[in-house]
């Protein structure tokens, strides 16, 4: 017999919780088995005693719900970051991603801007199915809107001013509430249009 993980029985602690989702677990595939614990011969049995922790990627790469994450940025070349090696045509050769459909493609006998920058960053989230994408991204965001926040404290702590202060971007409002460095709130509408393919965020 083959133990999958749909096998496995959760029992609920005796504190009336009524959310039973908790510790049941996330299948994936389609025939909704789950991971393969093991294999039992005849007349053996299995009995196993399973803790649940919580962590970070940081911490460890088991608990990153992200599989893959790659980015891309100037698709069609323009800032010459990229020398393409082709024996006869460069467009057949490499073709352009889907990314160049978002921005003008360069003119014919543009002059070189030898000062420009790259300003537009695509990435590609590909998670292993406990998250979806966009809610990787916005956790992630939100993370760092929170640490920029302590930052944010911790030199006004320096500098003597008091938390709540003006710094140039209207009201702080550091216990608690919504705040320009990040807070309670998150506006994910300042970050454009996300589109969102199965598992992956673009």
């Amino acid at each position: 017999m083959e133990i999958y993980t749909r096998d496995l029985v959760v029992h609920l602690p005796k504190d009336g919780r009524r959310d039973e989702s908790i510790g049941q677990p996330v299948f994936s595939d389609p025939a909704k088995k789950g991971v393969l614990i093991c294999k039992l011969r005849k007349h053996q049995e299995l009995r196993l005693k399973c803790i649940a922790k919580k962590g970070i990627a940081k911490e460890h790469a088991k608990w990153s719900p992200v599989a893959a994450v790659g980015f891309e940025y100037d698709p069609w070349n323009k800032l010459h970051h990229t020398d393409y090696w082709y024996e006869e045509s460069i467009e057949e050769e490499w073709p352009k991603s889907k990314n160049a459909d978002w921005e003008e493609p360069p003119k014919e006998n543009e002059p070189f801007d030898y000062t420009a920058k790259p300003d537009k960053f695509y990435y590609t989230v590909e998670t292993v199915g406990s998250l979806k994408p966009n809610e990787v991204v916005e956790r992630g965001i939100r993370v760092l809107q929170n640490k920029l926040a302590e930052i944010v404290l911790a030199v006004d702590k320096l500098d003597g001013r008091g938390p709540g202060m003006d710094l140039g971007g209207g009201a702080t409002g550091r216990h608690g509430g919504a705040t320009d460095y990040g807070g309670a709130t998150t506006n994910m509408g300042n970050y454009g249009s996300p589109r969102m393919d199965g598992n992956q965020w673009f």
